[in-house]
């Protein structure tokens, strides 16, 4: 990920996602597993946090300016929200943790 991150966006070291223009999304599991427990988040929640966030990139919204920055985060909360609320639905016998 990190060559990729070098290579598409010019800047070192690895990424949480990388979005491409003609529809792919690549996530970083290993950025995900370290990253999870400082947003309180499983692995798996820290991932699907990331899919969000690209799919959102690949729906037009940007985040390289502050206010589109907050309204993608905003539109991203949402969204994840929504998945947490669907899969905790979908499986109510599920270990995800107390919420």
């Amino acid at each position: 990920m990190a060559a990729l991150h070098a290579e598409w966006m010019g800047e070192p070291g690895p990424t949480d996602v990388l979005s491409f223009d003609h529809g792919e999304v690549l996530l970083c599991p290993w950025v995900a597993e370290k990253e999870a427990p400082r947003h309180n988040l499983t692995t798996e929640e820290e991932v699907l946090l990331y899919g969000i966030h690209g799919f959102l990139h690949l729906g037009g919204w940007d985040d390289q300016s502050q206010g589109d920055r907050a309204a993608m985060e905003a539109e991203q909360a949402r969204v994840f929200a929504l998945a947490r609320g669907a899969v905790s639905r979908s499986n109510p016998g599920n270990s995800s943790r107390e919420r």
